[in-house]
């Protein structure tokens, strides 16, 4: 250890301070000069005049940066308060532009349509063994940003010439309480829409009934091209769903899940 701190300075200036009446009280019994004590007092004074000063500019210019941030806040609410001002005054007149001009702000851009809603995609069904409700979910990539799209879910039975409206649905899922048995297919279609903006059409999601030879229902799901309504398109990417159940309730089936 040295014979006097050198850092932290505070510690250093402190010892400084302890010793400058030691060393100007007892120069002569120590070596020193009158002078040579002088000198190391008013050295060691300066030095806590200085660290005093750096402390009290330090506070000084956190509390400036307060100020100024406080400033600025101030300013950009109330820049935002007076742009909003000349804005609505200018929508108010025959020439907004005129307003914009003089007051040398840019005009507002138009607003950007909402592009329509993705088409749905990913289409799978599972049908309730206790109810033989079919529920039907799918994937749709909308806008960033959209909001409020609804989903029109159509239906063709091999009877029917064209796909008929069952319902809308405000969630990517549908539930078809309306199916009973006796096909041995169904279709369906899903659109997305969005206030007076219609997505593309899905493709054709087809929904094959079967039993396997021990009586267990089958079920052959699978997709095909977009289609308009009334034409059938040919089915593709089969995905096979088997369900272990025999059981038929109202007339209606049941127990088919996609896995």
């Amino acid at each position: 250890m040295g014979t006097y701190p050198t850092s932290p300075r505070t510690a250093f200036l402190a010892w400084c301070e302890a010793h400058k009446t030691v060393f100007t009280a007892n120069a002569d019994d120590i070596g020193l000069t009158t002078a040579q004590a002088t000198l190391f007092t008013n050295a060691t004074n300066v030095a806590a005049g200085a660290l005093n000063d750096q402390e009290a500019a330090k506070q000084a210019a956190m509390a400036a940066t307060v100020t100024c941030e406080d400033a600025f806040d101030s300013l950009r609410t109330i820049a935002g308060s007076t742009v909003r001002s000349i804005k609505t005054y200018a929508e108010l007149q025959d020439k907004p532009n005129t307003v914009y001009v003089l007051a040398q702000i840019p005009p507002p851009s138009p607003p950007t349509p909402m592009p329509p809603p993705g088409q749905p995609t990913n289409l799978i069904v599972t049908l309730t063994t206790a109810d033989g409700d079919l529920t039907l979910r799918w994937k749709c990539e909308n806008p960033a940003g959209a909001a409020g799209t609804s989903y029109i879910i159509r239906r063709k039975l091999p009877t029917e010439a064209n796909f008929q409206f069952v319902g809308v649905s405000g969630k990517k899922e549908f539930v078809d309480q309306t199916l009973y048995a006796g096909p041995d297919s169904v279709q369906y279609t899903v659109q997305g829409q969005r206030s007076d903006s219609t997505g593309p059409l899905s493709e054709v999601f087809t929904v094959n009934f079967g039993r396997l030879p021990d009586g267990a229902l089958t079920a052959n799901v699978a997709t095909g091209g977009v289609i308009g309504s009334g034409v059938n398109a040919a089915d593709a990417a089969l995905v096979d769903a088997i369900v272990n159940s025999k059981a038929m309730g109202n007339g209606r089936k049941t127990a088919i899940s996609r896995k």
